[in-house]
C-alpha cells in the first residue's frame, strides 16, 4: 500500500473525502518528523514506537585503494512493532 491507497483507505473508512485525509495524514508524518528530529521516542500504543538510535563512529575502508576513512557517528531512524500488532500479523 502506497500513500495514495492509504489516504483513499482513510477517506472510506472515517466517510470524510480524499483530500481532507490526505491532509490529516500528512499532519500525521510531519508530527512524527519534527518528534523525531526533536530527539523524542513517539509511542503509539498497540502499533509501534518510533525512536532514533545512534550509531558510534568508526573507522572503514576504501575498497579500491584500501586508505582508511572515518564514519561520523549518525542518527538512525527506527521503528519497533508492539507485541500486539505483531501477534495480529502472525497469527
Amino acid at each position: 500500500m502506497n500513500k495514495k491507497q492509504l489516504t483513499q483507505s482513510m477517506a472510506h473508512k472515517m466517510d470524510i473525502p480524499q483530500a481532507q485525509a490526505k491532509q490529516q495524514l500528512e499532519q500525521i508524518l510531519a508530527i512524527i518528523h519534527q518528534g523525531l528530529a526533536e530527539g523524542e521516542k513517539i509511542y503509539i500504543p498497540q502499533f509501534g514506537t518510533f525512536e532514533l538510535r545512534f550509531h558510534l563512529p568508526k573507522v572503514g575502508r576504501n575498497p579500491q585503494t584500501g586508505e582508511a576513512i572515518d564514519i561520523e557517528g549518525f542518527n538512525q531512524p527506527s521503528f519497533k512493532v508492539s507485541p500486539v500488532l505483531k501477534a495480529l500479523i502472525n497469527d
